[in-house]
């Protein structure tokens, strides 16, 4: 099955594509899919996110981390976190280590 045809749950584990590049500014990123030339920017809870797939982790383990650092309801956290990753996982920021 190819990465296009899978969408990423809360078992996928994922992290940082070959295909992108990244800066840091102030907690807040900026991604570009380099093959696509296209961007992708993220705030402060989104660059934590994206800091945490600097190694492959699933999407309830971001959940767990988060949920340490922020006042957040797990159900909310997994809604906000999915949502989240499978953006950056449709603009070829993301891979699919193992599903």
């Amino acid at each position: 099955m190819k990465d296009e045809e899978i969408v990423p749950d809360l078992d996928t584990i994922l992290c940082h594509s070959e295909n992108q590049v990244s800066s840091e500014m102030d907690g807040e990123y900026v991604m570009m899919n380099i093959e696509e030339g296209s961007y992708f920017g993220a705030d402060t809870i989104g660059g934590r996110i994206w800091e945490l797939l600097q190694e492959p982790r699933s999407v309830k383990d971001i959940c767990d981390v988060l949920m340490k650092e922020y006042l957040v309801q797990r159900e909310e956290c997994e809604v906000d976190v999915l949502d989240f990753v499978k953006a950056l996982f449709s603009e070829g920021l993301l891979r699919i280590v193992s599903t």
